[in-house]
């Protein structure tokens, strides 16, 4: 199974595939540079996405418009998401919780690996 990565951040993204890695997560990940493109491939490519590691802040389709996608599409609304974003305010831990009730963690960068890695690990095929 994969993991979609979508964040504009081409660093964050190579950081997130790096810890993946490090610590013996060999699912294939795919990457989007934002909102739109991941709603793209994780609408063609839902039945193979385990889980989704979303950036709030980005371009075209920001982090809570693609959980709004994600979540109006039967198929794809039972795929866990975690938010890992620079936005830790309590108001906007709220907002992504009232989004996605089912949200399936919400990591404020910068972050540490074990603490990424302990929140994505049940959802990893």
């Amino acid at each position: 199974m994969k993991i979609l990565i979508v964040d504009d951040s081409l660093m964050d993204r190579k950081l997130l595939c790096n810890a993946l890695t490090k610590n013996g997560i060999t699912n294939e990940v795919l990457q989007a540079s934002n909102g739109e493109e991941g709603l793209k491939m994780l609408s063609t490519q839902y039945d193979e996405i385990c889980l989704v590691l979303l950036d709030w802040q980005m371009p075209v389709v920001d982090g809570i418009q693609f959980m709004k996608g994600a979540l109006a599409d039967p198929e794809t609304a039972k795929i866990p998401i975690v938010m890992i974003t620079a936005s830790g305010s309590e108001d906007n831990k709220r907002q992504a919780r009232e989004v996605n009730p089912s949200l399936a963690g919400y990591i404020v960068k910068p972050y540490k690996i074990q603490m990424l890695v302990d929140t994505i690990k049940p959802y990893i095929k």
